[in-house]
């Protein structure tokens, strides 16, 4: 097992091979501990800004300092997380056992919770610019934030979406229950939406580079008589 972790006012990652060997373990930012076979965490210190824990056997994670910034524990048996600090930035929890997420903060920018068993999501927060929650078990989605970029939920039970912010720059919604699309925004330029049941779409937007929407259940329209070739079967 390796420990890599940094402390304050130094950007050298230093190595160690077990936690109890760690000097000034009050004073680290930066645990990286990835890979390493673990089946729990000690008590985490307050000064921790950064939190790697990835490809371990965690099935629960102590109480997180609320200096923590960026937190990221996928490919885990996590059951649940616990309470979230109030200046996380960015939490990457993909490929566990959650069900739920905890409340999220109102700092939070990125949130990727792909390949759990979550049945539902928490309140989104206008701070949110990536929204990644694709394999999961989800029949729908919070109101999506204004300041939202990137979206992805394929893989899910969805039958509808709620309304997309004009932020927003990436769908990809494959690979659910779809019947139509929400309005698309103005700056959307990557529109993934194959394996649905859609019948139609909504009007296209001029940013739109990338249009992936085959196997589906399009009936022709000549308002895009110019895509009847590529997109309709």
């Amino acid at each position: 097992m390796k420990i890599g972790i940094k402390y304050q006012n130094d950007n050298i990652e230093h190595k160690f091979n077990l936690f109890e060997n760690i000097n000034n373990y009050d004073k680290v930012i930066y645990i990286n501990c990835t890979y390493s076979r673990l089946t729990s965490l000690p008590q985490l210190p307050n000064s921790l800004i950064e939190l790697s824990c990835v490809f371990n056997q965690l099935t629960l994670l102590p109480e997180l300092p609320n200096s923590l910034k960026t937190l990221c524990c996928t490919q885990n048996q996590l059951i649940e997380l616990p309470k979230l600090p109030n200046l996380l930035q960015k939490l990457y929890c993909s490929s566990n056992k959650l069900t739920l997420l905890p409340k999220l903060p109102n700092s939070l920018q990125y949130l990727y919770c792909e390949n759990n068993k979550l049945i539902s999501l928490p309140k989104l927060h206008n701070s949110l610019q990536e929204l990644y929650c694709s394999y999961n078990k989800l029949t729908s989605l919070p109101e999506l934030p204004y300041s939202l970029q990137k979206l992805e939920c394929w893989g899910n039970e969805l039958k509808s979406l709620p309304e997309l912010p004009n932020s927003l720059q990436e769908l990809v919604c494959w690979n659910n229950r779809l019947t139509l699309l929400p309005k698309l925004p103005n700056q959307l330029q990557i529109l993934w939406c194959e394996n649905n049941r859609l019948t139609s779409l909504p009007e296209l937007p001029y940013s739109l580079k990338k249009l992936y929407c085959d196997n589906n259940k399009f009936i022709k329209n000549l308002k895009y008589k110019y895509l009847n070739e590529f997109i309709y079967f």
